[in-house]
This record gives structure tokens, C-alpha cells and sequence, in this order.
């Protein structure tokens, strides 16, 4: 079963549901929402099934959302200091007594879950795969089940059968915000979990009694004699007696540090003993291979590399310190840090990371909850993270997907693929506390925005692709078709990766150049960017201005793209709303007209499809509703326009459904070819030596594709790395491979059909930086005449010397120099 729906009333910020009960015509949903004779309506906040994101300004009461889940689920935590200040039952009273009310809808409920949840309630109702339940303080707990005629059953439960009840029901969890992985833990707490054992101390002591007491004797001139002997016993146990004590902040810290080695790692507490004794009695070679071991389980369990993109050849690592291990970072230049002298936000970013892959859900445990993560972490650090709990959100080979709902304040732990999966809660005036905002995933700007307090989402550089666009109606429409279009199951390159690409819309065609300018042009850093431009005059003027110096220099013509450039099955494409079929526009606009008439007196005017029937030439689908509507004394502005295009797309009726599927059909050769530009702007973007790159990017491949990919994703794969290459003869050699590749596995068909042989793959990717090698070996191979030397040698040898002695004598794997295009070895 899945959490489906959150309610509150009456807890902290949340009083009821006002907007609700005023409504004219507006009735109770239920008798749940029924409190001492008179109606408070619950204020209801959807969960998605995969990932729910909660932004809000401050004191909105996105914080008390997470802890109104798990007091709903749980039960435990219930108190009148919960009691929302301004609700009319706050007071001191006996008629004014009240607890918060909170409640949960589950759905997706299982037949074995619904027998077990039937069995527990008694209930003799139909099968169900959703039910409710809410609680009205701690000892008040009513199930409702729904009744075969409509409606719903009250079970209400006493305390005994509530914890039966809860007992079935998933469980939450938090990764917390607060924790840092320490700068070391002492081997004591890894073996038992605990400070240091002061039985252990006590049965040392008492150990060394007897000699103690040959080494005080009788008198203190013996005492005296031996008070080198009698501190050497004592010192280490007064050490540790002396230690001041931890705070409840470093206990966390130091349990996150034991859960990375003992739960992530599986590094057995025993080992860890045997290491501190080899330490004590002297052992360095054993102790030191035992670290060793300890950073090679650290390193495949944990596969930080997966993870934190700005830096592939990252490490962490452990070492000794007499009664501790103290962990240090290794980055791409090979040199160790600890903690200290790195950033705090690595440290919180590894103790996010722990958190969740330690973390083995069971049974029960199936709802992460998550607090501003943003707190500590950069830009990039945050989009790290967000990889990271969509994977949680998915489910795995080796464990099932879990629930997660985060709360933030940042544009960049905002995923722009799934729009939809945003809740954002408002503040509202007076008594009405906390409000949610309908329809934020359909708005794709407002009212995140205001919740940001900023526009900066999408105009923040953080090191990703960035698509240029006239103005924020090309933003509206791209963005809303590209969430469609991947909600919908179509291959990635005909969507667009919103977390990967920022749309910057700049105002107008005559802004763009200067944009470019800001972009590329002042840092030596130069973010990868497309331009995407309309075919009309506007967009002409800005094409000669990027081709003319100095912006010619910061930008390739082959960047930027016209939308009369790309193919469609329409006629002359000037605007990107010409792509729109006409019962789709129409329809559109008559959203607007109606949504228009609720603010203020509006005629009945209404666009129908044959009126945007055969376009004449020059004439754009907007201008032309424009005429249409001219002629009825109405007028709407593109940006509501393109707003209902995008919600008529994510919400289409059987009548669009034709139209919405040629839209997006339009719109995926569209992105198709943005695709297309951004992988070559990234490839210009991050030109390194040949075989480096070529060797990195199939190793990020094969491990994020452990088992399998499909074939869309090789080929995006093989594209990505034919980019990087360049003219020379190796790079020639890695064209013929990896057109091979494409043939051996046939990535002209299907593009989402998994590849057939992975391993087959995997060892031709391996082999891609040495194609020009291999090559090389295969013709020496087939040249070679048979003599008694080269049959007595094996053929392996055999070709090595004869590619050696090609290339001078000097090897690749000898030298491990670089090959230019010419033979030699590079400078």
C-alpha cells in the first residue's frame, strides 16, 4: 500500500480547510469531517506515489507537513502543545479541550494487506485497494472502509487494536539534515555501538591487580621506584575515564560513522576488535591490510563515484589513530584531506548518502521523510542529491522503492521532469494558517517563484546545458510538453532532461546575443549552451549577430537552431506555437476565454477549429487566433495561452487526444534535435585527451548499467563519445568501433529493447580507447609471415612487438604517454 493523502486540522500551522467551507454550495465529503456539530473541512495534501517535494516561504509549515505524517501513521507523539494557536478550541477551558486532528488516505492496497487489515477491523465490507483513517488524539484512532452501496464504514478502534492496526501499516523514517559523518569514531563504538565499554575497563583493572599491587608494595619509597611501571597500567584507562562527555549531536554522528562500516559496508564489529589489538600489540602489516580491506568494502558498497558528479576519482577513505579510525578524502589529483580541511557540505552530502543506502527497508520502513537537505549543500552538491533520492524513489534489483517526501527552499532540488509532484503551501491571512496552492504543477512559474523569493530556477547557471529562448512562453511550452511527452513513456531524446537543462527565456530575440555574452563570455569557465530561435525576422537579426565577431568566437553557428530548420509535417513554422493543430489551439484559447469571463465580464466569445483551418503563408497560429478573436472584440496573451496548452496536454479528453499526440509528436522532433546540439555543446564544452575521456565515459556507463541498458542508451552513449573526438588517427579508429558496436547490436532498431548480450557490450566498450591499437595488432597479425620465432612465441607477444616496433619501440602500457595522430607519442 502507498500513502496516498495527508489531512490535518487543528495541528500547529494548519487550522481547516476556510477556502473550502465558504464555498457556496460546498458539503462535507464525509462524516469524518464532521467535529462537535459543525463542519471543519481537513486540509488535504497529495502524495505522490514516487516522490512528493514540498517548497513554500517560510513559516508556511512545510516542516510541520513531515511531522503530521508521522504522528497520522505512527499514532505516537501526540500532545496538546500541537493544537493550532488560532483554531477556536485553543484554550484553557473544559468545553474548549480539543487535540489536533491528522489522517491518512492509503491506496494501491494489496489483496493480502486487505485481508490482514478486514481481519483486524472485522469489517465484512467488499474488497478494497484504498481506505482512510484518522486519528483525533492519541487514544482515537477511527478506520474508514468503503461499503459496497457508496460511502464509508467508521471502525473505531480501542488501543490494543489500534496497535494491531498500525502494526500492518508502512512505516516512516528521516534521513536527518543535521548530521555530518564524523572526522573519526573510536574502534570501541564500531565493535559494540557504544562509548567505550567500562565493564571491558573494569575487567582490564582487575586484570592488572595483581601486579598493581606488586608494584605499590608496602611502603611509597616502592611506589616511588616503580611510578613509571604503575602509569604505563593506569594512563590508558584514566584517558578514557577523563574523556569529556558526548552531547546527543556527536552520539548521531558517531552512529552515522558505525552504519556506514558495519550496516552500508558489512564490515564485521569482530574485525574491527582484531584490528585495534594488532594496533596495540604492534602488528603494522597485519593492521595495515586489514585497512585496506575495510577501504575496498567502503568502496563498493558505498560507489560515491555514482554519485558525486563533480568529481569522478573521488574516495572516501579510513586510517588508524591509536584508538580510532579517521576518515580522509581522496580527489582526481591524488592527494589525501581530512575532513577539516574540505568542505562541510562533502561531509553532510556523504551523511545524506549513508543515511539512505544503509538504510534497508523492510516490511514496514517505506516512507522517507526529509527536511531542507539544502541547508549545507551547493548548487551542483543539490542536483547530486536529487539522483539519489529518485533512485530511492524507484524500485531496485535489491530492495523495494520507498516513499519520499522532502521539504525545500531551493529551485535546484526542484525536479522539473515531474512538475506534478510539487506541493506548494502558502501562509494564508489571519486564522486561515496554512493553505495549499492548487494546479503549482500546471503553473510551472508561479507560485514557485514567490515560495523561492526569487526567480532564480530558471536562470541559474550551475554548470549544466542551458537552451536560450526568446521569451518565457517558449519556457512555458517546452517545458510543459517535455514533462508530457516523458509521462507518456517515450524514448529520453525525444523529451528534454529539465534537471539537466536549464530554459532561459531572455526576453525577447534582440536579448539572446547579449545572453550569449553573459553566458560564455566573461568567466573561463563556459557553461555548454543551445540557442532556439523563431524563423521570423527577429530571430534572422539575432542569427547574423552570433555568426559576426566577438560572439562568433563564444558560440558555434551549428549551436543554434531555427524552428523553420527542423522538419515537421506542418507548413512554414515561424513560432513555436505553429506546431499546435488547430482543434488544440482552439481549444486553448476558448480555456483562456472561459478563465477570462471568471474575473470579470467577458463576451461569450468562443474559437472554433475551422477558423484556424490552412493558415495562410506569413501568418503564425497565434496571430491568427489573434484576428479570430479580433473580430469578436476579445483578446488573450500568449502566456496564458501556452499555459492552457500545457494543461490541456497533461489533463487531455477524448476529444484531444488526436491533437495532444500530434503536438508532441511535433515537439519530440523538436527536442530530439535540441538533444542532438546540447550533447555537442557539452562535448565542446569538455574536450580532454582522447583516451582519458573515452575510457571514463564507458566506465560511468557500465556502471550505472550494471546489468542491462537499452538501446536508445548506448547510442546515446556512442553519440556522446563520437563528439569528443577529433581528427587523428586514433579518433578515426573509434568511429570504425563504435559504428561496429551499433551494428553488432543492431541500435537502429528498437531504441527501448534491452541490449541482448551486456557482457559481449561491456568488453567492446572497454576496448574503445585502444581501437587504434587493436587495429594495429589484427593487421600486424595477418601480415606476419610464419617462421619458426613467431610460432614458438605466443600470439599475444607476437603482436606487442610487432605494434611496438611500429610505433619505435615504445608502448603504450610502457611509456603511458598519449598517441597523437602522427604515431608519436604526445608532448
Amino acid at each position: 500500500m502507498r500513502l496516498s493523502t495527508v489531512y490535518a486540522r487543528f495541528y500547529k500551522s494548519f487550522n481547516f480547510d476556510r477556502i473550502r467551507a465558504a464555498k457556496p454550495g460546498a458539503v462535507p465529503r464525509g462524516e469524518w469531517e464532521n467535529f462537535r456539530g459543525q463542519w471543519f473541512p481537513y486540509i488535504e495534501v497529495r502524495i505522490d506515489e514516487h516522490l512528493t517535494t514540498v517548497v513554500g516561504a517560510n513559516e508556511s509549515g512545510k516542516s510541520h507537513l513531515l511531522s503530521a505524517i508521522e504522528k497520522a501513521v505512527s499514532g505516537e507523539g501526540f500532545t496538546r502543545r500541537d493544537l493550532c494557536r488560532y483554531c477556536e478550541f485553543f484554550g484553557v477551558t473544559a468545553e474548549q479541550a480539543c487535540w489536533p486532528h491528522l489522517g491518512v488516505t492509503w491506496s494501491d492496497v494489496t489483496s493480502d494487506e486487505w485481508d490482514a487489515i478486514r481481519g483486524t477491523l472485522g469489517a465484512s465490507g467488499p474488497v478494497a485497494t484504498e481506505f482512510m483513517m484518522f486519528r483525533e488524539g492519541p487514544d482515537a484512532l477511527t478506520v474508514w472502509t468503503p461499503l459496497r452501496e457508496g460511502g464509508w464504514e467508521p471502525h473505531i478502534l480501542d488501543g490494543p487494536t489500534a496497535d494491531r492496526f498500525t502494526a500492518l501499516l508502512p512505516s516512516t523514517y528521516r534521513i536527518y539534515s543535521d548530521v555530518a559523518l564524523p572526522d573519526s569514531v573510536p574502534f570501541s563504538w564500531i565493535v559494540s555501538g557504544n562509548p567505550a565499554d567500562k565493564r571491558r575497563m573494569r575487567d582490564s583493572l582487575l586484570d592488572k591487580v595483581s601486579s598493581l599491587a606488586a608494584m605499590v608494595g608496602h611502603d611509597a619509597s616502592t611506589v616511588v621506584s616503580n611510578a613509571p611501571s604503575i602509569f604505563g597500567v593506569l594512563r590508558p584507562l584514566i584517558d578514557e575515564l577523563a574523556q569529556p562527555a558526548r552531547t546527543k549531536e556527536d552520539n548521531r554522528a558517531l552512529d552515522l560513522a558505525r552504519s556506514l562500516l558495519v550496516n552500508l559496508a558489512r564490515i564485521d564489529p569482530p574485525a574491527i576488535a582484531e584490528l585495534a589489538d594488532a594496533i596495540a600489540d604492534g602488528e603494522d602489516g597485519y593492521a595495515n591490510a586489514l585497512v585496506e580491506r575495510i577501504n575496498h568494502q567502503i568502496e563498493q558498497a558505498l560507489n560515491f563515484r555514482r554519485w558525486w558528479v563533480q568529481d569522478r576519482d573521488f574516495s572516501l577513505r579510513v586510517d588508524t589513530r591509536e584508538h580510532d579510525l579517521f576518515f580522509t578524502i581522496r580527489d582526481r589529483t591524488g592527494s589525501e584531506y581530512t575532513f577539516a580541511e574540505r568542505s562541510s557540505g562533502l561531509k553532510y552530502f556523504l551523511s545524506y548518502l549513508i543515511q539512505s543506502q544503509a538504510h534497508r527497508p523492510g516490511t514496514r520502513e517505506r516512507i522517507l521523510l526529509m527536511d531542507e537537505p539544502d541547508t549545507y549543500l551547493s548548487a551542483e552538491a543539490q542536483q547530486d542529491l536529487m539522483r539519489i533520492l529518485r533512485d530511492l524513489a524507484e524500485d531496485q534489483p535489491e530492495r523495494p522503492a520507498v516513499q519520499v517526501v522532502y521539504v525545500t527552499h531551493s529551485p535546484f532540488l526542484i525536479d522539473k521532469n515531474h512538475a506534478e509532484r510539487i506541493r506548494v503551501l502558502e501562509k494564508g491571512r489571519g486564522r486561515d494558517g496554512t493553505l495549499v496552492v492548487d494546479n503549482a504543477a500546471q503553473n510551472h512559474y508561479e507560485p514557485l517563484r514567490s515560495a523561492f523569493g526569487a526567480f532564480v530556477g530558471e536562470t541559474a547557471f550551475v554548470g549544466s546545458a542551458n537552451l536560450l529562448v526568446e521569451g518565457i512562453t517558449e519556457q512555458v511550452l517546452l517545458a510543459g510538453a517535455a514533462r508530457s511527452i516523458r509521462k507518456a513513456g517515450r524514448p529520453e531524446n525525444e523529451s528534454l532532461d529539465l534537471n539537466g537543462m536549464v530554459i532561459v527565456p531572455c526576453g525577447s530575440a534582440s536579448h539572446v546575443p547579449y545572453m550569449v555574452h553573459l553566458v560564455r563570455g566573461r568567466d573561463a569557465e563556459k557553461p555548454p549552451v543551445v540557442v532556439l530561435l523563431d524563423s521570423d525576422t527577429a530571430g534572422d537579426d539575432a542569427v547574423k549577430l552570433l555568426k559576426k565577431k566577438p560572439l562568433s568566437g563564444l558560440l558555434a553557428g551549428d549551436l543554434v537552431l531555427q524552428l523553420g530548420k527542423v522538419g515537421q509535417d506542418v507548413g512554414e513554422i515561424a513560432e513555436i506555437e505553429d506546431l499546435l493543430p488547430p482543434g488544440l489551439a482552439a481549444a486553448a484559447a476558448n480555456l483562456c476565454l472561459r478563465e477570462l469571463s471568471m474575473y470579470r465580464a467577458a463576451s461569450s466569445a468562443s474559437v472554433i477549429d475551422v477558423e484556424l483551418n490552412g493558415r495562410p503563408g506569413g501568418t503564425g497560429m497565434f496571430d491568427l487566433i489573434e484576428t479570430v478573436l479580433g473580430g469578436k472584440n476579445v483578446r488573450i496573451e500568449k502566456l496564458p495561452f501556452a499555459r492552457a496548452v500545457v494543461r490541456l496536454c497533461e489533463e487531455p479528453c477524448e476529444e484531444l487526444a488526436a491533437d495532444v499526440q500530434l503536438y508532441l509528436e511535433r515537439m519530440g522532433r523538436l527536442f530530439a534535435e535540441l538533444n542532438r546540439l546540447r550533447r555537442k555543446a557539452e562535448a565542446e564544452a569538455g574536450r580532454d585527451r582522447l583516451s582519458h575521456l573515452v575510457d571514463r565515459e564507458q566506465q560511468l556507463f557500465v556502471r550505472d548499467h550494471k546489468r542491462t541498458a537499452t538501446r536508445e542508451e548506448v547510442a546515446n552513449l556512442l553519440e556522446k563519445i563520437e563528439n569528443l573526438l577529433d581528427s587523428s588517427t586514433e579518433a578515426e579508429a573509434i568511429r570504425r568501433s563504435t559504428q561496429r558496436i551499433r551494428r553488432e547490436n543492431r541500435l537502429e532498431d528498437d531504441p527501448l529493447e534491452l541490449i541482448a548480450d551486456m557482457p559481449a557490450l561491456r568488453v567492446s566498450l572497454s576496448a574503445l580507447k585502444d581501437s587504434l591499437r587493436v587495429e594495429r595488432q589484427a593487421d600486424a597479425k595477418a601480415a606476419m609471415p610464419v617462421t619458426a620465432a613467431t610460432s614458438t612465441s605466443s600470439p599475444s607477444v607476437a603482436q606487442d612487438v610487432a605494434y611496438e616496433s611500429e610505433r619505435g619501440g615504445k608502448s603504450i602500457e610502457s611509456t603511458g604517454d598519449e598517441v597523437e595522430g602522427d604515431g608519436q607519442p604526445a608532448a
